[in-house]
């Protein structure tokens, strides 16, 4: 899959190499591009990353989020758009952080995704043995869907948690995973555990 990703922090650079290391043809887009390096990836204009996927996923920090995704909303329309923000120590507004940015462009499919982890383990979501699990929220089935092909191509469980308003929750988990690295370290994970029906 061509994948942009726009942001080349810890998330940003983590995500693009796992995903081109899966397989995937992986763009990041920066504000710099003539002074920014990611291993192995190609950097662009964060508009020529938007323009190259057919997913793009936004890893940036909550303050400029909306406003990044604003300014490509042409080229995000219709496009599988993956939020991967945290707000922290507190929400920032009364909806969640990923309605917000689907406010900003909507003709895009936004889904919360690859905000549950810290991102040494965005490449490495094995813990004691077990996948970490991805949670996801979106309105659109296919974009989920699309998200949820990302996360298992990195080893993560995929679990789609229902429609955008769900990412409220998963921004709290976020929070809470934050909060417990502080005292645990960063190299822990969330796993949804549940027992399968017997027939």
């Amino acid at each position: 899959m061509k994948v942009g990703i726009i942001g080349t922090g810890n998330v940003g650079t983590a995500l693009a190499t796992g995903l081109s290391a899966a397989g995937h043809d992986v763009v990041v887009g920066s504000r710099e591009p003539a002074t920014t390096t990611v291993e192995g990836v190609a950097v662009a204009t964060q508009r020529t990353a938007a323009e190259h996927g057919d997913a793009v996923v936004l890893a940036l920090p909550a303050g400029v989020i909306s406003d990044v995704a604003a300014a490509l909303e042409a080229v995000l329309d219709g496009k599988p758009v993956l939020d991967a923000a945290n707000e922290y120590p507190v929400a920032g507004g009364a909806e969640s952080l990923a309605e917000r940015v689907a406010a900003a462009v909507p003709g895009a499919h936004v889904v919360k995704a690859f905000n549950t982890i810290g991102a040494n383990r965005m490449t490495a979501p094995v813990v004691n043995g077990a996948p970490a699990t991805m949670f996801l929220a979106g309105d659109d089935v296919d974009a989920v869907a699309t998200a949820a092909s990302l996360a298992s191509d990195l080893g993560f469980e995929p679990v789609e948690t229902g429609d955008l308003s769900a990412a409220t929750h998963l921004e709290h988990l976020a929070r809470f995973w934050i909060y417990l690295s502080q005292t645990y370290g960063r190299d822990t994970a969330f796993r949804y555990l549940r027992e399968q029906a017997r027939s």
